[in-house]
């Protein structure tokens, strides 16, 4: 991980400076909302002391780019409004003309003079409009760069699963997907158990090696709609969408069973990896925060309960 300091071409306080002259060009008002949305669009929430170099130097380039598409943005419209400022004035004198010479001929030069003046405004709206086609497609490619970055800025490196910030975008959909629907949601918060003997015991390394295959079990129990977590340590989370505590319960205990049935071999020796796990349902008085902080309790309970076990908290 590298420190703020280490990249001084662009700091937070920069990307704060340029959301903030954005805002003041793009014409909106500079309400917590709306800087916000600017600044973590651009730095896809991470600060810049929680990135790697490579993250950084992916973000960044976003940011100058999106920064060279407004750029042009501006100066088009500005370039197209003194154009369409100068031909209503020449057309506006001209007509003023009109109105006061019945002289046939002073009549035609200026009837001459409007048409050519409303063709230049044609023309110039025409090469805006093929400049603006062009910036579409480069704010386009910017979208596809930044829904990259995000993804890459949201996924666990080991295992492939969520972080805790992909985390946060998926847990507020589901809460407000089934606020709407009436929907069920329910948690699960897994800890691996005696996870730091087997650290211990074989190295870091082999650890590494047991998460991204527990990883790769659990991805292949969970339905397409179910969410993997890398929550900590050695600690995943599920969000199970549509689904109450028997749902969940009974989920958890096909993992189990998949577990057990494919378990980790380090040079023709088996290491059994066990599991406890807290489940919560959502109840609609509470936000997913809430939700997820009952399985976490949840999950103690089970762990000072001798482990390898799930224990459900309780609905209401």
């Amino acid at each position: 991980m590298i420190k703020p300091a280490s990249t001084p071409t662009l700091t937070p306080a920069d990307i704060a400076r340029v959301a903030l002259k954005r805002l003041g060009e793009m014409g909106l008002p500079p309400t917590p909302e709306n800087y916000s949305r600017f600044y973590n669009a651009i730095t896809t929430i991470k600060s810049a002391s929680e990135q790697s170099e490579e993250e950084l130097k992916g973000a960044y380039r976003v940011l100058f780019r999106v920064n060279d598409v407004l750029d042009s943005v501006h100066d088009l419209t500005h370039a197209v409004l003194a154009e369409l400022s100068r031909s209503s004035e020449e057309m506006g004198t001209s007509l003023e003309a009109l109105q006061a010479t019945d002289d046939r001929q002073v009549v035609s030069g200026l009837l001459q003079h409007i048409i050519d003046s409303t063709g230049q405004v044609y023309s110039s709206v025409a090469a805006s409009q093929r400049d603006l086609n062009q910036l579409k497609e480069s704010m386009l490619a910017v979208q596809a760069d930044l829904a990259i970055n995000r993804k890459t800025l949201e996924q666990d490196p080991l295992t492939g699963a969520l972080n805790r910030q992909g985390f946060e975008h998926v847990l507020l959909r589901e809460v407000k997907r089934a606020q709407r629907h009436g929907g069920k949601l329910t948690t699960a918060v897994i800890d691996l158990d005696h996870f730091r003997d087997i650290n211990d015991r074989y190295g870091r390394q082999v650890g590494d090696r047991i998460l991204t295959h527990f990883s790769s079990v659990a991805k292949a129990v969970l339905r397409d709609s179910d969410t993997l977590v890398r929550y900590g340590g050695e600690e995943f989370l599920l969000l199970l969408p549509e689904t109450d505590l028997h749902g969940a319960g009974f989920l958890l205990d096909r993992l189990r069973h998949v577990n057990l049935k494919t378990p980790f071999f380090q040079q023709q020796q088996r290491i059994e990896v066990r599991f406890s796990a807290g489940l919560a349902q959502w109840r609609p008085d509470e936000n997913g925060h809430a939700m997820v902080l009952r399985a976490d309790e949840a999950l103690n309970q089970a762990k000072h309960s001798g482990r390898d076990t799930v224990i459900h908290a309780r609905l209401c």
